[in-house]
């Protein structure tokens, strides 16, 4: 996890480059398929994402600055974002590692919490 000095500095870039209202969210998640060169041999079917590929899901939670501080993985590519990020760090610690007010910025495949902040990404 970042140190005191990091998290500020991660808030500093938000408020800056967003409104001083969304400064507490200062590190987003998001997962990432990453493709398979064959179907694995067991339990294949599980491993096939919602692109038509064989694939391994990977959660990353990142600063501003692109740092990854958290890292889920192990997860088919059939696996939910939302299922893959329960098993991140960060959502298992997060009332230790989020102040109260605190939050971590996500798309719309992740549940709305009070330490969660989902957005639609379709305009």
């Amino acid at each position: 996890m970042p140190t005191e000095a990091e998290k500020e500095e991660a808030k500093t870039w938000v408020e800056k480059h967003s409104c001083p209202e969304w400064r507490d969210g200062w590190c987003m998640v998001d997962g990432s398929l990453i493709p398979l060169y064959a179907r694995p041999y067991w339990y294949g079917e599980s491993y096939f994402d919602r692109k038509s590929n064989y694939s391994l899901n990977v959660q990353v939670v990142s600063l501003p600055n692109l740092r990854i501080i958290d890292l889920g993985y192990g997860f088919t590519g059939s696996t939910h974002d939302a299922s893959a990020w329960d098993h991140t760090r960060l959502k298992k610690e997060h009332e230790r590692l989020l102040r109260p007010g605190e939050w971590v910025w996500a798309d719309s495949a992740y549940p709305v919490r009070p330490h969660f902040v989902s957005l639609s990404t379709s305009f």
